[in-house]
Formats: structure tokens, C-alpha cells, sequence
């Protein structure tokens, strides 16, 4: 920012030493399944600021909703085709602003495909694209909300899946909620749904089935109670957040798309008189 762009150079990484054992995360021994490099680097990078955030809490954000990635493929018209599709993850609240919604976290080199590109060249629908309802992680300034995504294979094929962030929610930090886990389910015609893991080999698909996924919402950042009324009355407003929960997790009062101020110091001073 200050003096513009600088080439990679040995004077950058001159001043810095790597301490990786054998065997950890950034050193695995063969054969660990190191593919999608995207995992595991953003799962260092979200340990490292876990870290970093006992010395500099206003500099970090809460943790982050990890990436996934499907390969589709099948064969039509006598040729196989295959599409790899990025889902995006979401980053934690930070100090002074709410996490970023849906987007790629820290390996950002790829584009959002748009939908009219995918079903104009490949036997897919997408039935759904947005963001997820009702699972804003509360904190002072917000975790970032994940994606919902489906497709629907129009021909037989298959999938496999590469990814992580299914099991733990994203950390909360400072008061805040821990964030949304990922979930993935695989629905059939006949509306039947399988929850697969964040690592599938490849896996059958028939015409007609659906992949249904919901991305994960990033960690909190600070007490939700400090947050403004006003920027709750946004989220309520955008159609991310009950009324119910907007009371509950907040301590903001919404009455007709407006701030009820009168219940909304009362539930704040009660939550104060519990503590």
C-alpha cells in the first residue's frame, strides 16, 4: 500500500525461517493425501491466526469457513465432460467490520461461474443459488454467511469432492459464536437425501439427482449484544436474520421492519443484569 507493487524478490523472504517437522501439516510424509492445496493451507493459515490473535486480538479476524471443491463429470452425446466447481467458504468478523460473505478465502484465483455459462455447455441445472437463511453468527461484527448451491445432473454421471470444514464450526473470537459448519447431502428423484463428508471419492450420480450444498458462515467476532441495532435491523431487513433470533442473539427488538427501542434496552439490560 505504501510503496506499490514489488516484484518477488530473496530480500522478501530473506528474513523469514520455516520450521516444519516431519510429519506435521506443512511437511506430510508420503503418502498423506495432500491434494487440494487449498485445505490445508487455509487450515495453517487459520491455526496460525488463532495464535496470533492472543497478541494482536484487533488484528485478526475469527475463523474462517474452509473451501470446497466438486468435479462433475459424466459422458453425453458420446463425450465425456468434466467441471470442476468451486464452492466458496467465508470469512470471520474482524474488529470494526462483519465477515465477507461467500467467497473464496485466502487461494482466491478462481472465478465465480456464472450459471447461464454452466447450463449453456454442460448436462447440469442449477437449481439454487444464494445465501444461506438464519445462520448469521453473532458477534459484535459478524461471521461471514456461506452459500447455498444445487445442481441437478440432467444425464447419469458422477462426482468426487475435495474439502474440508463439515465436522468443526468455524472458531468464534472475543464473545462471538462459533460459525456454521458445511453440509452436503445428495438427494435422489425421489426426494431421498444421503449427507456425504467434506472427502468423497468418486461417487455415482443418476439423472436426476440432486447435490445439495450448504456453505459454512465464519466465526463471530465480539459480544453480539454490543452490536449496533441498526446493523441488525439490516440483516433482518435483507432477509438473513429472524426477527426471533434477532431478539434472542442479539437483544434487538424488531416490530415491523422497524427497531422497537423501548423492548430492545429492556432485553439489553436484562442480559446485563444476568451477567
Amino acid at each position: 500500500m505504501t510503496f506499490g507493487s514489488i516484484p518477488q524478490n530473496s530480500g522478501l523472504t530473506r528474513p523469514i525461517t520455516i520450521v516444519a517437522p516431519l510429519g506435521c501439516l506443512a511437511n506430510p510424509i508420503f503418502p498423506a493425501p495432500v491434494i487440494a492445496r487449498f485445505t490445508p493451507g487455509n487450515a495453517l493459515a487459520d491455526t496460525v491466526m488463532k495464535a496470533l490473535s492472543q497478541a494482536a486480538p484487533r488484528q485478526v479476524s475469527a475463523g474462517i469457513g474452509n473451501l470446497r471443491v466438486i468435479a462433475f463429470s459424466g459422458s453425453a452425446d458420446a463425450r465425456p465432460w468434466v467441471h470442476m466447481e468451486i464452492l466458496e467458504g467465508s470469512y470471520g468478523g474482524r474488529s470494526g467490520l462483519d465477515g465477507m460473505d461467500a467467497v473464496d478465502t485466502l487461494f482466491a484465483n478462481t472465478r465465480n461461474n456464472p450459471i447461464e455459462d454452466i447450463e449453456s455447455h454442460l448436462p447440469l441445472r442449477v437449481e439454487r443459488y444464494e445465501l444461506r437463511h438464519d445462520v448469521v453468527t453473532p458477534g459484535q461484527w459478524r461471521g461471514g454467511i456461506g452459500s447455498v448451491r444445487e445442481f441437478t445432473y440432467l444425464v447419469d454421471g458422477g462426482f468426487s469432492i475435495e474439502g474440508d470444514g463439515h465436522k468443526y464450526g468455524p472458531w468464534g473470537f472475543a464473545g462471538g459464536a462459533d460459525g456454521k459448519p458445511s453440509e452436503l447431502y445428495q438427494v435422489n428423484a425421489a426426494g431421498q437425501a444421503t449427507a456425504l463428508p467434506s472427502k468423497v471419492p468418486y461417487r455415482r450420480a443418476r439423472a436426476g439427482d440432486r447435490l445439495v450444498c450448504l456453505g459454512p458462515s465464519g466465526g463471530g467476532y465480539g459480544d453480539p449484544f454490543q452490536r449496533s441495532a441498526e446493523a441488525v435491523l439490516d440483516d433482518v431487513l435483507d432477509g438473513l436474520l429472524s426477527p426471533a433470533n434477532a431478539a434472542e442473539q442479539y437483544g434487538v427488538a424488531i416490530t415491523d421492519g422497524r427497531i422497537d427501542v423501548a423492548a430492545t434496552a429492556r432485553l439489553r439490560e436484562r442480559r446485563a443484569a444476568v451477567e
